[in-house]
């Protein structure tokens, strides 16, 4: 499991160089590239998201798995605040921000199944520009 984990971050983190991700994340706590593990069920699976800030507040992602799948796109990502929520079709992810870290629930859309997710950015994040780190 930690041998995926670090093979999952050294590959996001070597995809997180891109200067518009790094740009977002400067002024963002939501936007860039989280790597984690999902525990649910039982069972515990590493994921990884790719957040993109979009105009407006709004935002845009991606989910992928290295176990089983290829990326699947989020049908959506909120954001209020340090609470943050995003969805795939069968999942529902609710959690708060927090620095560099995100953690939360997971269930089910119908409200079956919950579990629990921790996700670390793995991007670099740069401080706002002309202030210090938050």
């Amino acid at each position: 499991m930690k041998t995926t984990m670090m093979a999952l971050a050294l590959a996001l983190a070597g995809c997180a160089g891109a200067s518009g991700q790094v740009e977002q994340s400067r002024d963002n706590p939501l936007a860039g590239m989280w790597a984690g593990v999902i525990d649910r069920d039982g069972w515990q699976r590493p994921l990884a998201l790719a957040i993109n800030a979009q105009q407006e507040g709004t935002y845009t992602g991606s989910w992928m798995s290295l176990e089983n799948q290829p990326g699947i796109m989020l049908d959506s990502v909120r954001r209020n605040g340090d609470s943050v929520e995003f969805e795939l079709q069968n999942l529902k992810f609710d959690g708060k921000v927090q620095g560099r870290a995100i953690a939360g629930t997971v269930a089910n859309r119908d409200g079956s199944s919950s579990g629990n997710f921790t996700l670390a950015r793995v991007d670099p994040m740069m401080p706002p520009l002309g202030g210090p780190w938050p």
